[in-house]
């Protein structure tokens, strides 16, 4: 049979907005750190809080209003955060305190975090379901390129200390994203009576969707390890040997990502998720600990490359699982629910490692993450895991 098509028009169009509103992401938090520091005076910990907050306000957002999605349309709420993310970017070059940063932050991560809710829940409905993982893998392309590029451009920038051309990548990226979004066609979900009025409703059941706290959770945990290396690297490699490494580090995570992302997707649609997830986890653990470790540029980079392969495997997948275990018109609320907390590892993550920092170092804290990325393999396999191999193998119970 005639495998259904996954690049579509309307699956690249959407691909597209996610990559624009990921370079933003990476561009900007690769340097919102050092631009706290420099321009207030932050400690590493109310620096950490100013890369956080984003995160925290895409928690917010997608929790309270993830599951207003279907009720008023995809492409309406597509459109309005990333209009409004248009708004929010340009509000950075009036940023005149620290607490109005942290107020655009919070702010700006909330209108992020509904923009990405509806390409990933966009991307959900229209791919195949008989190729959702492999799909997944592809959609998250775009999010690896922006890994690349962000990073990069947001470092070189940085290092300039030209926060203002830091700015304007947001500003224009989300201009992108905002014109791109009105050519998208998106299939919108026929609600009944009852489904209707169950959105209206605000109890904790509709905000959230119970099948995707557990796998949530563990890339909650995962993410806060990761947080680590996202808010901190520049500061990380500064003086040292590794400085212009740095530079090529979110380079050697894209090509790692890249390799996963073409390979782990049909292997998890033809033979489920551990044979991908528990490669991954070793993959990413291993990374960390030479990350924190080497004073050697070669395994400095081949550290990206292992986290790299790792990240994209964990996140793409998790979702992969709770997208199919939910209903239909639940895809939303599931996204935003998995969105949600996987955010609050990458929101609170900066912030206590920052304060972490300012007691170990920047080796023992980042051995630290590679300990909580281990929980996070445990916590995966008491979850799902075990599960899956014991279907799979029964005479493994």
């Amino acid at each position: 049979m005639k495998k259904e098509p996954v690049f579509t028009r309307d699956f690249i169009l959407d691909m597209t907005v996610s990559m624009c509103c990921s370079l933003n992401y990476f561009t900007l938090l690769i340097n919102i750190v050092g631009f706290a520091t420099v321009t207030y005076g932050a400690t590493s910990a109310e620096a950490g809080l100013a890369a956080g907050l984003y995160v925290v306000g895409g928690l917010i957002s997608r929790f309270f209003f993830g599951k207003y999605i279907e009720l008023i349309g995809r492409k309406r709420v597509l459109i309005a955060s990333l209009a409004l993310s248009v708004v929010m970017s340009a509000a950075y070059f009036y940023a005149s305190s620290l607490l109005l940063l942290y107020i655009i932050r919070l702010l700006h991560g909330m209108t992020y975090g509904m923009a990405s809710s509806c390409t990933a829940d966009v991307a959900a409905k229209i791919i195949p379901s008989s190729r959702r993982g492999e799909g997944l893998s592809y959609f998250y392309l775009g999010v690896t390129m922006a890994m690349a590029i962000g990073p990069y451009l947001g470092m070189n920038l940085g290092a300039s200390g030209d926060y203002q051309g830091v700015f304007s990548v947001g500003l224009v990226m989300y201009s992108i994203a905002t014109v791109l979004a009105i050519f998208l066609h998106i299939p919108e979900e026929k609600l009944t009576e009852e489904q209707i009025s169950r959105a209206k409703s605000f109890s904790l059941s509709d905000l959230v969707q119970r099948s995707a706290i557990p796998l949530g959770l563990t890339c909650m945990v995962f993410y806060f390890g990761y947080s680590g290396v996202l808010a901190f690297i520049m500061q990380y490699t500064q003086g040292t040997v590794m400085e212009e490494a740095g530079y090529y580090f979110y380079l050697a995570v894209a090509v790692g990502t890249l390799i996963s992302r073409f390979t782990t997707g049909r292997i998890y649609d033809a033979h489920g998720a551990n044979p991908v997830v528990l490669p991954g986890y070793v993959s990413f653990i291993i990374g960390m600990i030479m990350f924190a470790s080497t004073d050697y540029v070669p395994l400095f980079m081949l550290s990206g490359f292992l986290m790299g392969y790792g990240i994209s495997i964990i996140y793409a997948i998790c979702q992969a699982i709770v997208v199919t275990s939910s209903p239909a018109h639940r895809y939303g609320v599931t996204s935003a629910t998995f969105g949600s907390l996987s955010d609050m590892g990458s929101g609170f993550g900066p912030f206590i490692l920052g304060t972490v920092l300012a007691a170990t170092g920047y080796h023992q804290m980042y051995l630290i993450c590679a300990g909580v990325s281990f929980c996070s393999l445990f916590m995966y396999w008491a979850i799902h895991g075990h599960r899956e191999f014991r279907g799979k193998h029964p005479e493994g119970c």
